[in-house]
């Protein structure tokens, strides 16, 4: 009986730690300009709220808010550039559009909130962290190459990986999260 309990309690360990998913990703929100202005109000959760004012065009600007209802917590950021993206429709039309998405992600392991801010641009592509009803800045990716014509993220179970591009360099960056800073570090991936 001793033996059958410390089999399932061993057991009940090794199948706790493959379950953990470190990085789960919610569902976008994204916002497109193709010329002019456009603002977005809505929902991240029933407390948190997210403001977009942006413009497209020849260039692109967002000024993005996110505020908390009960703590009135708000961080504003301002004149963010987006890259405008072209492309043909499915009727055939070109356009260019500025385009603004803002992806929901939790720390599984932790059950820490951040927002990643994707722009096309290194300077407004950034990581909003969101711990006890405040938000901050927890990165942004224009520190790390200089000069960079693009940037991304992709969210795996496992990694946070921003991508970088400079003409025809293309550069991957392993983002982790630093509790005793409240920011992300990058290393550069081989």
């Amino acid at each position: 009986m001793k033996k059958l309990i410390a089999l399932a309690l061993l057991l009940s360990f090794a199948l706790a730690g493959t379950v953990s998913a470190g990085w789960v990703s919610g569902e976008s929100t994204v916002i497109a300009v193709n010329q002019g202005e456009a603002a977005f109000h809505g929902p991240l959760s029933s407390e948190q709220r997210l403001d977009v004012g942006m413009t497209g065009g020849s260039s692109g600007r967002a000024d993005v808010i996110f505020s908390n209802k009960s703590s009135e917590s708000r961080l504003a950021l301002s004149a963010l550039p987006v890259n405008i993206e072209s492309g043909t429709s499915s009727d055939g039309t070109s356009y260019q559009d500025a385009k603004l998405t803002i992806t929901p992600l939790v720390d599984n392991d932790s059950g820490q909130r951040y927002y990643l801010v994707e722009t096309g641009n290194p300077e407004g592509t950034q990581i909003i962290a969101y711990k006890k009803g405040n938000f901050t800045q927890a990165f942004t990716a224009s520190s790390l190459l200089e000069g960079a014509d693009s940037a991304s993220f992709t969210v795996d179970k496992k990694e946070l990986t921003l991508h970088l591009e400079k003409g025809e360099v293309k550069s991957d960056y392993l983002l982790t999260y630093d509790s005793r800073t409240g920011t992300f570090n990058a290393k550069q991936k081989n």
